[in-house]
């Protein structure tokens, strides 16, 4: 909940109506008082106003239902400030404690008026920090010196603070494996937390582990947290921007790669690119962002073994495909399928859509039987489809062909399926697990004809504009620049590898030692580094295109490949800008030319307060002739830009796209 200001849901309780509940400081430290001020028509009314407070201390967290939230509160009087209608009570210095969770309420007569007995969250709250502190540790306590991480490391990627009983966080993580082929079992969630993000509290947090086969597995285990209704994360991306929705689940990556495939620590890198690749290139795919997780089940915060305390290393937050992802994306409310062993599962159900699977079922009955060309049209988006297959290709997420891995979501407003990408983790290697032969593949859909035009022109568009050493390299440092320092020198990844390469669960009766064991990180880096894993994704841009381009491309007939020149010199007082496409000879490229005008952020992509832009999003594009007037009233003064066209002939097919003319817009009139 937003405990800055917090807004008590009305209900059928009359009393407790438009009851507004404050603190401040918003998140105090050791020391502080604390101010809480409660306002609403309703107080005015009652005679035996209180604050009831709870405090709950590092590592004796209070469920819900234990018998203690009950009887753990303690009443303080609640006075009106003067006659403003501002009931206010003050809790001393002494109460504030690092680490500490204060909850609160108000209350007459004993009475709980706020918040509301069908509020999903029994009580305000705030939590007492005195900032991240500083961590040493060592990648092998045995024979390694240990390295001083300090606070401005620790705290440069934003923290997610977890708060529970030890009891329920170890046995959840590891030591009570759930069945992972049984659906109860798999989705329990047999406890409820804390998690403090940005100052807010959300509590009564419901918890379990995630993921599939592999859920237990890696020591380092992944996580999934169910946010109470009304009160639903508040997430924020690397640049510290919120999205625009909130989030009603939660899902940790553990940034750990299973350990049989040679590559632990890429650190998350595989999944975060890999979907904002998706999302580049139109396919809906989830949102990502890294978090520094601490989890407060214990007394000390640091103690001695660097295997034990507050600090549980990095974390890649990825969002759930859910109603809020629709609204995240901008797609209209329609019936969303997750395929889960063979079988789709509803993830939201539109209001007025078929609520027993009949139009999923229908679906895919209907292209199990070879339809028409005119049949997959209709009925399914297929440019974000050769676009979704382009993608795959590129970083080989093959991981896809046995039910799972992937989403439908049906569009209302186009009548059209769309397949959504999910579990990307196994990708940027060519062994990883998969042959990639998800249901539209197996139907045939790039084997015909002109489906096939369709789909390599995406893919080879995609390889001009946005899976080439260039632009994909540049997404990776962006990325990795959100974990660690370009430049070298301890950074946060580094105090991942020491809190989890040695670890003893690594190495326990509780993991698969296939896909644990101790050790492993950095084992395929050339430099056993984290710099030598951005450079060996690097490096499988370069291969991987090779391969997409004999493989998938081959040797098709296309136009050629024009050049584009400005007609005259750039002018930036008049109103348009004309450009030429031109061949090799000097002839003009065509009478069919395609145009388009894309930002981009030049230089190396080092840690930025906001995202790049990549070439792959057009701010202008146009079907024409070899010439062309581009409007000056699209460019921003300062900002760089790319104009590139590409020639389309007669059957569809369309040839590569120009090399760029780029250009930096002066000022404009």
């Amino acid at each position: 909940m937003l405990v800055a200001c917090l807004f008590v849901t009305a209900s059928v309780a009359v009393s407790a109506k438009d009851i507004v509940a404050k603190h401040s400081p918003r998140q105090p430290k050791s020391g502080e008082v604390v101010r809480i001020t409660a306002t609403g028509a309703a107080l005015a009314k009652e005679s035996d106003l209180s604050l009831q407070y709870q405090l709950v201390d590092p590592g004796h967290y209070v469920e819900r239902s234990d018998r203690e939230y009950k009887s753990g509160w303690v009443s303080v009087p609640l006075q009106e400030e003067g006659h403003t209608g501002v009931f206010v009570a003050e809790l001393p210095a002494s109460l504030q404690k690092h680490r500490r969770l204060v909850r609160y309420r108000i209350a007459d007569a004993g009475r709980v008026l706020a918040p509301e007995a069908d509020d999903t969250e029994p009580n305000f709250a705030y939590f007492v920090y005195d900032g991240v502190p500083a961590w040493r540790a060592a990648v092998n306590p045995t024979k390694d010196a240990p390295v001083s991480f300090g606070s401005e490391i620790m705290r440069s990627v934003q923290v997610y603070h977890f708060i529970a009983a030890r009891k329920a966080v170890e046995n959840v993580t590891w030591y009570e494996p759930s069945d992972v082929f049984d659906e109860r079992s798999r989705h329990r969630y047999a406890h409820t937390c804390t998690i403090v993000a940005d100052g807010n509290v959300y509590d009564h947090v419901r918890f379990r582990v995630r993921g599939g086969e592999w859920r237990h597995a890696m020591g380092k285990n992944m996580w999934k947290f169910d946010f109470p209704r009304g009160h639903h994360l508040e997430a924020r991306d690397d640049f510290g921007r919120p999205y625009a929705t909130r989030w009603e689940k939660l899902n940790l990556g553990a940034c750990i790669q299973q350990g049989n495939y040679g590559r632990r620590g890429e650190h998350g890198l595989y999944e975060a690119v890999t979907y904002r690749l998706f999302n580049l290139a139109g396919v809906p795919a989830p949102r990502t962002h890294y978090v520094h997780l601490r989890i407060i089940d214990g007394v000390e915060e640091s103690p001695a073994s660097q295997y034990e305390g507050d600090f549980w290393g990095l974390y890649l937050a990825t969002e759930e495909l859910d109603e809020n992802f629709l609204v995240e994306h901008k797609l209209p409310e329609g019936n969303l399928y997750k395929w889960d062993f063979g079988q789709p599962k509803p993830e939201h159900l539109a209001k007025g859509a078929p609520t027993n699977r009949q139009d999923i079922l229908r679906f895919v009955a209907g292209y199990e039987r070879s339809p028409s060309d005119e049949w997959w049209r209709q009925g399914v988006d297929l440019a974000r489809y050769f676009s979704y297959r382009s993608i795959l290709e590129c970083v080989h997420h093959y991981d896809i062909a046995y039910g799972k891995n992937y989403f439908y979501y049906f569009n209302p407003v186009t009548r059209q399926w769309l397949v959504l990408p999910w579990d990307v983790d196994l990708t940027w290697k060519d062994t990883m697990y998969g042959s990639g032969q998800e249901p539209f593949f197996r139907a045939g859909v790039l084997r015909r004809p002109q489906f096939n035009i369709e789909y390599q022109n995406r893919l080879r568009e995609i390889r001009d504009l946005l899976y080439n050493p260039e632009q994909t390299g540049a997404l990776i440092d962006e990325f990795a620049a959100a974990i660690s320092d370009l430049a070298g020198g301890p950074t946060f990844v580094d105090a991942d590898r020491a809190r989890w390469d040695y670890h003893p669960i690594m190495a326990s009766r509780w993991v698969l030692p296939a896909k644990a064991g101790q050790g492993r990180f950095y084992a395929e880096s050339p430099t056993r580094d984290f710099q030598g894993m951005v450079k060996l994704m690097k490096d499988y841009v370069v291969e991987r295109g090779r391969w997409c381009d004999a493989t998938l491309l081959g040797k098709a007939h296309i136009p050629p490949t024009p050049t584009v020149t400005d007609q005259e010199p750039i002018d930036f007082t008049k109103s348009k800008l004309l450009f030429r496409a031109t061949l090799a000879a000097g002839n003009d490229a065509g009478e069919t030319v395609e145009w388009r005008v894309a930002e981009i952020t030049p230089g190396v992509a080092n840690k930025s307060t906001r995202p790049r832009k990549y070439e792959i999003e057009p701010i202008w594009q146009q079907t024409g002739g070899a010439r062309m007037e581009i409007p000056i009233k699209i460019l921003e003064p300062g900002r760089t830009y790319r104009v590139r066209a590409r020639s389309r002939d007669a059957t569809g097919r369309c040839g590569h796209w120009s090399p760029p003319f780029q250009f930096t817009a002066g000022k404009l009139p």
